[in-house]
């Protein structure tokens, strides 16, 4: 993961630019010219296979609200230009997410879940009912790098632990990690890539979750 400090708040000009300038004034909340970009109904949602399940045997699965670290609990937009400062977190002034990544995860990822046929249940974190086992996701990295003015790719990380809901001993841990290549060096690009990034995780880790049970 990369050890970035998330700047107050940063204004960049068009990626085809090769600076960054300071934005006046303090961060403030999403505005309308933003465009907001989703990761959610992009791709249609992946059916089971042709096996039959005894759902009379099968396991009840809580899914905890997806984590994240620090610097992504927010709905900016953020990347990196790798061939300037890998460091520099930088966001679009003109672009952002519906919703912080650990948010739009999380439902992409339940989604996921409840269509995989693993599961007898598949419930949310707000559910009172009871449960075999929890899974737990931590979001470690979901940002747009480009490692030149034309060339980039979308990155998704994290790591997914399933727990017994009975004794809270961890099961099985995993990480995860994918990325795409974007088609264009825009913002429109990287949100396109973004999403076939994060179904790609959220196929990962589901298929994870049914073989470790």
């Amino acid at each position: 993961m990369f050890n970035v400090h998330k700047p107050r708040c940063w204004s960049t000009l068009r990626l085809g630019f090769l600076a960054a300038t300071v934005f006046a004034g303090g961060c403030a909340a999403p505005t309308p010219w933003q465009t907001p970009y989703n990761i959610n109904g992009v791709h249609p949602v992946a059916q089971g296979g042709g096996k039959a399940f005894n759902h009379a045997a099968m396991a009840v699965l809580l899914l905890a609200p997806v984590s994240a670290s620090p610097w992504l609990d927010t709905d900016a937009y953020q990347y990196h230009l790798l061939y300037r400062n890998p460091q520099m977190l930088l966001y679009y002034r003109d672009a952002r997410w519906v919703g912080t990544p650990a948010e739009m995860l999380g439902s992409r990822l339940l989604q996921r879940l409840q269509h995989s046929h693993a599961w007898k249940a598949v419930l949310s974190g707000q559910s009172g009912a009871a449960a075999q086992y929890v899974l737990q996701v931590q979001l470690t990295n979901f940002v747009v790098d480009f490692s030149t003015a034309q060339t980039g790719k979308a990155l998704v990380a994290g790591t997914a632990t399933l727990v017994n809901a009975h004794d809270y001993q961890v099961i099985a841990q995993q990480q995860f990690t994918d990325s795409v290549a974007l088609s264009t060096a825009s913002a429109a690009a990287g949100a396109s890539a973004m999403a076939q990034a994060s179904n790609e995780f959220v196929t990962a880790v589901t298929d994870w979750a049914a073989r470790v049970q």
